[in-house]
């Protein structure tokens, strides 16, 4: 089954206004409509392996893995291994292919999000040499971003990939769906981002009371911010806070020590995998939800903040990263959405807290 998608910009006077349940439910049901005939092309799969999962302290990886998480269950898949780029065995890995897997029909999974190029290369890198061991299993790269500084590399990526028969890449927005169709030979598909499978209710269970006529820019300390860019210029309100994830701004006892149970040799890669399901992946969404919730204006230069934003049904001001990621996903899937502006950062404006309330996309 084929999604249609509007993928022309309209003016807002076109364009039914959604509330974030309606957006919630919209994207939720294209990943399914997208995903399911795929992972179920040659008969029903009931076994998975999901890998590169984000043992890192950015809490919108996190929410990705949480959603897929919740994909899988509701799909009826059986996962069998999961684990990070850093914790992955080859010999765990083919050890379990060879006692479940033995017609390869079960599917791998490779997590999504917005490392599909040369800007965090590690995740590709492992992405690719996934793709070489396992030539007859079908696999799912999930919904990413796609960017490379150099083309060369993303020539020779799309050689690698093409020698896969049964690979299909998610494109999380029209430009990466055009330049993986441009590039690619595998099947293409557009899907939303993942954390859009996560229940509502399973988030604000951690949410905090509003601080009323609290600011926040969320600002991004990596180098996906446009750091030529003064945002502050854009928030109108006098006073206003600006901080990155705080699990990124201080040390969590739960990274660190995931972080240990991964470098020490001693200890078996198993146990990290089962840590981090069990106290680090809960401690990010529960951080992530309490450290948004509390304010009644968001100003965001990342995406998860906006997608998590969404998921708590609060409005909020989006700006653009480094090389056009949050404006790509904005113009495919958020332009019809109630209490939520899109600003380039090229065009100053004081725009305050009554750009909740409309479109200032230009």
């Amino acid at each position: 089954m084929l999604v249609e998608l509007r993928f022309q910009r309209k003016s807002r006077m076109q364009i039914v206004s959604m509330t974030s349940i309606e957006k919630i439910k919209q994207l939720s049901d294209i990943i399914d409509a997208q995903l399911v005939p795929v992972i179920n092309k040659n008969g029903k799969a009931k076994k998975c392996i999901y890998l590169d999962l984000p043992y890192h302290t950015n809490i919108g990886d996190t929410l990705i893995w949480r959603g897929i998480e919740h994909f899988l269950k509701r799909t009826g898949l059986k996962c069998l291994y999961q684990t990070s780029y850093r914790t992955y065995s080859r010999q765990k890995m083919e050890s379990i292919t060879k006692r479940e897997d033995k017609a390869q029909k079960n599917v791998i999974f490779l997590h999504g999000g917005g490392n599909f190029g040369d800007l965090w290369e590690a995740h590709q890198i492992f992405r690719k040499e996934i793709i070489r061991n396992n030539p007859y299993n079908q696999i799912i790269v999930l919904p990413q971003t796609v960017f490379y500084h150099d083309k060369n590399k993303m020539k020779a990526d799309a050689e690698i990939f093409a020698r896969h028969k049964n690979l299909t890449i998610c494109a999380r927005d029209k430009k990466s769906h055009d330049i993986l169709k441009e590039n690619f030979q595998n099947d293409i598909l557009l899907v939303p981002d993942m954390a859009f499978c996560i229940p509502q209710k399973e988030l604000r269970k951690h949410a905090l009371p509003v601080i009323p006529q609290s600011v926040l820019l969320f600002k991004r300390t990596d180098k996906e911010l446009d750091s030529s860019v003064d945002y502050s210029q854009y928030i109108s309100e006098k006073h206003f806070k600006t901080h990155d994830w705080i699990t990124i701004e201080k040390e969590y006892r739960e990274a660190y020590l995931l972080n240990k149970f991964i470098t020490n040799r001693k200890i078996p890669n198993f146990f990290a995998d089962l840590y981090a399901q069990n106290v680090f992946k809960k401690t990010m969404i529960k951080e992530g939800v309490r450290q948004i919730s509390i304010y009644e204006n968001i100003y965001t230069t990342r995406l998860h903040v906006a997608i998590l934003s969404i998921l708590l049904g609060k409005p909020f001001v989006f700006f653009d990263n480094s090389y056009g990621k949050n404006s790509f996903f904005f113009e495919t899937w958020l332009d019809d959405l109630r209490d939520v502006s899109f600003i380039r950062a090229d065009k100053p404006a004081k725009v305050g807290a009554d750009a909740m309330r409309r479109d200032v996309f230009p």
